[in-house]
């Protein structure tokens, strides 16, 4: 059978989806084919609610800084705050500026779900959110090395900002010494959490001890992408301008759940980082979240891509005069190319889902290539993701700032 031949005989509207599907995952990870996109926030609450409402997960687990996530969990349980003030701040590169994301935080906090961001501090371009925190913790714990954490502020405030483009080339020309002496900071600072791992915990509590430790891990590995991407500047080859930040996101997801071991997790994030197997780019592969999840939970981790026939999506052009250095702008699509996975769904005028289980192996003519916003990107479908929900038409979500 052909992939269009199952997808006609096999794609069902998602108001027929089975709870059964989800009854020995442990983790859930929901993507996107483009961020920023009205339809796929909406779609994202849709299964969120199904997820807990018929499926017993307990955590909604999003690509965005864990550090600037902690207020928006404290209000997802009942702490007071306004939605839009924490959609606005603490969902980073922006994708909490829109009402989806607001209409899709306060079901969560109806639904009585927890909330974590995934991901390193800053939008990828600051560790400061991080070590304010770690500094605040270490204010009780061990005040002798609030002095470390201060040095690293003062370091990160040459470069840091809010956007990556400017951030990574305000880092990369950075003095090499002065790069290395933050690098070696960080290691300090990680051997006395480790070392000191007790002492900390009674002087602050054990929460206060496993989130603070966490903090510190996600900016070590943030200095690792920035490190990467400076090398990469430099014409030397460095995986970790790449690989750091999935495995930040991964890690995060054990985190929750070695705290919690009767919690499942719904995570959002990009298509490219969900995917079961390692991400292929022009001269390297590398292991996104996804990858990381399939290797440690096995079938107790489930990949949805998620992705359109048409509309309008969200690309980015360059733009000098934006301090990020693009500009957020809608694109048209065209129909979708005949050797893509969006080309067998073309048919259908309303959202569907596949589960692609059960037509590995079995299939011919398998299209290797998906929506990426206005392009496509190669990807292994049938062994990348689990199942697929492909929309009919996208709209570009209303935003305030580019990233």
């Amino acid at each position: 059978m052909t992939f269009a031949g199952y997808v006609r005989d096999n794609a069902f509207p998602l108001g027929e989806l089975d709870p059964g599907v989800f009854r020995d995952a442990r983790v859930v990870a929901v993507g996107e084919n483009a961020h920023l996109v009205r339809e796929f926030y909406t779609v994202r609450q849709r299964l969120l609610r199904f997820l807990v409402r018929e499926c017993g997960f307990t955590v909604l687990a999003w690509e965005s800084g864990f550090s600037e996530g902690l207020a928006v969990d404290a209000w997802l349980r009942g702490e007071p705050g306004d939605v839009k003030e924490l959609a606005d701040n603490g969902i980073t590169y922006t994708m909490g500026r829109c009402a989806q994301m607001r209409d899709l935080l306060t079901e969560a906090r109806a639904l009585g779900t927890r909330f974590v961001g995934l991901d390193v501090p800053g939008s990828t371009a600051s560790t400061l959110p991080a070590l304010r925190n770690v500094r605040r913790y270490l204010e009780k714990a061990d005040p002798a090395a609030v002095s470390i954490v201060d040095g690293l502020v003062e370091r990160a405030n040459a470069w840091a900002g809010e956007h990556m483009l400017p951030a990574y080339s305000a880092y990369s020309a950075q003095d090499p010494a002065a790069r290395d002496a933050a690098t070696a900071a960080y290691a300090d600072l990680c051997a006395r959490f480790d070392g000191c791992e007790w002492e900390y915990r009674d002087a602050a509590g054990d929460d206060a001890y496993a989130t603070a430790r966490h903090e510190l891990r996600l900016a070590a590995l943030l200095d690792q992408t920035l490190r990467g991407h400076a090398a990469r500047l430099g014409g030397q080859a460095a995986l970790s301008a790449f690989s750091s930040r999935d495995r930040a996101m991964a890690e995060t997801v054990r985190w929750v759940l070695d705290r919690d071991p009767d919690a499942r997790v719904v995570v959002m994030a990009h298509n490219t980082h969900i995917q079961r197997v390692p991400v292929a780019a022009p001269g390297f592969t590398v292991s996104g979240l996804g990858h990381h999840l399939a290797r440690a939970f096995g079938a107790q981790y489930l990949s949805v891509a998620v992705t359109n026939t048409g509309g309008r999506t969200v690309g980015r052009a360059l733009d000098p005069d934006s301090p990020a250095g693009f500009a957020i702008v809608g694109v048209d699509l065209d129909p979708p190319a005949e050797d893509s996975v969006e080309a067998a769904f073309a048919g259908f005028a309303e959202t569907r889902m596949l589960d692609l289980r059960p037509a590995r192996g079995r299939l011919t003519a398998v299209p290797e290539r998906m929506r990426l916003q206005e392009n496509y990107l190669s990807t292994p479908l049938l062994d990348g993701h689990d199942l697929i929900v492909t929309l009919p038409e996208i709209t570009p979500a209303e935003q305030l700032t580019a990233t």
